[in-house]
């Protein structure tokens, strides 16, 4: 016990590092974002449409509400007992930690701890886990290659985007080439999910190697347990994937859960540049949508925490252009205004909302969870 309270403290102690480290750099993309621009870009601000901006933030809501579903949804096949608040959970501590860890990783983890303090089986926690991001992969890559059938040809009109390290070192790289690698990475992802579900490679590496570190600083008390059970594990999340990807009901539900979280939450470029009052002939909602896809296959190349820095840094190349044929926003000032709203609405709020829950929420395991321990434990004294 007293190990793994030792982990999680220098667990959160990384998680705080990481938070100042997405903090500074979001900081340091504002700062360069004013550029300047400081009186212009705060008039900008001050005029926009209040209306246009709680969208924006009924988008934040609604975004966390279908994610939910899906966790509930998915967690119901196995408990007829788990409740929405549980779901939500999951989503606001896997957002806070996807939110400041590098590429995200973090957040799986602390998911898998929530679900165990939930109490929800270990079978249970990694089938869901997997299935989520798996059905999240297809509906991201239904769109990805939607966007580049479309609007492929908009990458390349954009052109390059200059990487300046000194006055003397300056490194053009093609767009067209970032988001290829994005759409590559998204794909690996699922192919990724299904081979160490079904690698037997995998399972005896944590059976075998993390099973003898774990034992010896005494993480884990008996090995010969715990790799019983790893191993009788192992069959149940197999049978549990199995099930779940042959429950087409749970999947549509997830499917179209996801599709609508995306258009909408890819759809907020859109009504930001409404709310200051943009008046570009390319800016509409659609393209608002398919704009955000190539930001997103561009960012998640970089395993930046959060994507700081990174992610205001595409936006600005993605979204605005000195060319108005290929522009989303027709002006400079109202695409600076639109990038500090749109990072504010869409990380800041959200890594606050995910904080907040965070801290205050307390998991309870079910009643049946409780009782089964009990009787192990009245077994085990006996």
């Amino acid at each position: 016990m007293e190990a793994k309270n030792q982990e999680l403290k220098r667990q959160i102690i990384r998680y705080i590092i990481y938070l100042i480290v997405v903090l500074g750099l979001t900081a340091l993309s504002f700062f360069l974002t004013l550029n300047g621009k400081f009186q212009e870009i705060e008039e900008t601000i001050t005029k926009a449409n209040i209306f246009y901006l709680l969208i924006v933030f009924a988008i934040v809501i609604a975004s966390i509400i279908l994610r939910s579903i899906v966790i509930f949804s998915l967690n119901r096949t196995y408990n007829s007992d788990y409740y929405f608040h549980r779901a939500i959970a999951i989503d606001q501590i896997g957002t806070l930690y996807k939110l400041v860890t590098p590429a995200g990783l973090g957040s799986h983890i602390m998911e898998y701890h929530t679900y165990y303090k939930q109490g929800v089986k270990l079978s249970d926690a990694l089938s869901v886990l997997a299935i989520y991001s798996i059905i999240y992969q297809i509906a991201l890559i239904i769109y990805n290659t939607v966007t580049l059938f479309f609007k492929g040809g908009l990458v390349v009109e954009i052109g390059y985007i200059n990487f300046s390290f000194t006055d003397a070192v300056n490194v053009p790289v093609p767009l067209w080439l970032l988001v290829t690698a994005g759409y590559i990475i998204n794909l690996t992802v699922i192919a990724f999910i299904f081979f160490i579900s079904y690698w037997d490679g995998f399972f005896n590496f944590i059976r075998n190697p993390i099973g003898k570190l774990l034992a010896k600083i005494k993480v884990v008390k008996n090995l010969d347990k715990y790799q019983s059970n790893l191993d009788n594990e192992k069959l149940n999340y197999r049978a549990n994937l199995k099930h779940l990807m042959k429950n087409w009901p749970i999947f549509i539900i997830s499917i179209v859960c996801f599709a609508i979280y995306i258009t909408i939450s890819y759809s907020t470029p859109y009504f930001i540049g409404e709310a200051l009052g943009n008046t570009s002939p390319n800016a509409n909602f659609w393209d608002s949508v398919l704009l955000s896809n190539f930001h997103q296959m561009i960012t998640c190349i970089i395993p930046i925490p959060g994507s700081a820095f990174s992610s205001e840094l595409f936006f600005y190349r993605l979204f605005y252009s000195s060319n108005p044929e290929v522009s989303f926003y027709s002006s400079e000032d109202i695409a600076r205004a639109s990038l500090l709203l749109w990072r504010s609405l869409m990380f800041i709020i959200p890594l606050i909302i995910s904080s907040i829950f965070t801290i205050i929420y307390r998991p309870r395991k079910r009643k049946e969870v409780v009782a089964d321990e009990d009787q192990k434990d009245q077994n085990l004294q006996n």
